[in-house]
């Protein structure tokens, strides 16, 4: 759940860097979702044509591939004398720098920060 809400949290930067597979059951859906709304048990994708989809949150699999270029970001660099401090998604101190992590998404700053 928490990785649907990092990857539509900004949908419109991340579509030029992301190839998304949508599969409701064994269905593959040749479309990308920029919205997903939960109810109970239920999910409602919004597609970039304006189409929606409701279906049981258990048949829902959404696959994220990033193919970002030279414009990613590579370094990360904290204000000069403030101690930076590196938690996992689930809320584990990982560290102060960026340089041992495996690749991933992490919170540094109260931000999320994506390591390749």
């Amino acid at each position: 759940m928490l990785l649907f809400s990092l990857a539509f949290a900004c949908p419109s930067v991340m579509r030029a860097d992301t190839e998304e597979t949508v599969t409701i059951g064994d269905t593959v859906v040749g479309k990308f979702a920029t919205m997903l709304t939960f109810g109970e048990g239920d999910v409602v994708l919004t597609f970039e044509d304006g189409t929606s989809q409701t279906a049981a949150m258990s048949l829902v699999s959404i696959d994220l591939a990033y193919t970002g270029g030279e414009d990613a970001i590579t370094t990360i660099t904290g204000d000069a004398g403030e101690s930076v401090r590196i938690y996992s998604l689930s809320g584990q101190y990982v560290g102060n720098s960026t340089e041992s992590l495996a690749k991933g998404i992490y919170i540094m700053n109260g931000k999320k920060v994506i390591i390749r």
